[in-house]
């Protein structure tokens, strides 16, 4: 049996023919009159709603209105602009969203959320505001990074500097400086473990020196609460007591200041 009939292959539909004339007699738009323009047919969906010139007028007036950038001020034509162009109607739903593996250093959720606001009022769209974000932290990741290398290479420095201003007694140094820090800290209830740590003392030579100089002045001038000086209990702790500045430098015979230890020891405790 012949199936010819059944096996053709369908045709695409034909294409409307453009009207003759763009408009009837009733000054209305004839139907598909768009499609006479080649360059109007991608708009057909919006066009073939018009169907009177002076409809489409209107609507072109009022696209001319929202062309250039609104004032803020003017909350009716900004949230004209909003729709317009597809932006949050509401604050609340416009929101920076944090770049992912964002140090927590460079993300403050109160500066974001005035940020946000601000987008909101002036009409940044979503991405902008997303690109913006990820610049920015990109930026500060490089940053961070920087200047966690530049305060090696000045640490580096500082240590550099004062191994070779003071020689062989560096190591000593630093202990007395550490030991002079940690008993202040005691007494004033400082976390000397932060304040050593800092980029910036770490880094300067001159704060080592400064220390250095106090703990000198420190042992000379033992630091009291109150009330008159004891003597013997100050011999005491330099001979027990490990946070005593002089402690060590009593305790080891090759300490730079192992003489003056012993001095100020026997001062105290004998009347020397």
């Amino acid at each position: 049996m012949d199936n010819t009939e059944d096996n053709k292959v369908p045709t695409q539909a034909p294409e409307v023919e453009a009207p003759t004339a763009l408009m009837n007699t009733d000054g209305a738009f004839a139907p598909g009159w768009f499609t006479r323009f080649e360059e109007l047919k991608p708009y057909a969906a919006t066009l073939s709603k018009f169907h009177r010139p002076e409809a489409l007028a209107k609507s072109y007036a009022n696209l001319e209105k929202l062309r250039g950038y609104p004032d803020t001020a003017d909350a009716a034509r900004m949230a004209a602009f909003r729709e317009a162009v597809g932006l949050p109607a509401k604050a609340e739903e416009f929101a920076m969203e944090r770049p992912q593996d964002t140090p927590d250093e460079l993300w403050n959720e109160e500066l974001v959320k005035q940020l946000s606001g601000v987008a909101y009022e002036y009409g940044v769209p979503p991405k902008a505001l997303a690109a913006l974000a990820e610049r920015y932290t990109a930026e500060g990741r490089r940053f961070m990074e920087r200047c966690r290398m530049e305060n090696e290479e000045a640490v580096a420095q500082a240590d550099a500097e004062l191994q070779q201003c003071w020689g062989p007694a560096y190591e000593n140094n630093l202990r007395t400086i550490e030991t002079f820090l940690r008993t202040m800290g005691e007494r004033t209830g400082v976390d000397v473990q932060k304040l050593v740590e800092h980029p910036a003392l770490r880094a300067n030579p001159d704060f080592a020196r400064l220390m250095l100089e106090a703990a000198g002045l420190m042992d000379e001038a033992p630091l009291h609460t109150g009330g008159k000086p004891d003597n013997k209990q100050e011999a005491y702790r330099i001979a027990h007591d490990p946070t005593h500045p002089l402690h060590e430098a009593y305790m080891r015979t090759s300490h730079p200041q192992h003489r003056y230890a012993n001095e100020q020891y026997d001062r105290l405790a004998f009347g020397r």
